[in-house]
């Protein structure tokens, strides 16, 4: 897998997991997870960006916070 395989949008992220992506965009409500993503943003499992001015966050996600999160879903697209 190259390196860049192991980051993707939510999108991509919720397709190879096969889940769906209003399932994934739950998982990265701050203030339903404040802890535990102000921690994987720490460790560098996910990143996200706001422009100023603006209220809504842009979203980087590794395999491995995938791999946090669900663990048992089988993925649509081998890399």
């Amino acid at each position: 897998m190259k390196e860049i395989d192991k980051y993707m949008t939510p999108a991509e992220a919720a397709y190879r997991w096969g889940i769906k992506i209003e399932r994934l965009k739950e998982r990265l409500k701050p203030s339903r997870n404040n802890e535990e993503i102000e921690q994987m943003v720490k460790d560098g499992q996910i990143k996200y960006f706001i422009e100023p001015g603006k209220k809504n966050r842009s979203w980087i996600i590794s395999t491995d916070a995938m791999e946090k999160w669900y663990p048992k879903e089988s993925k649509n697209v081998p890399l």
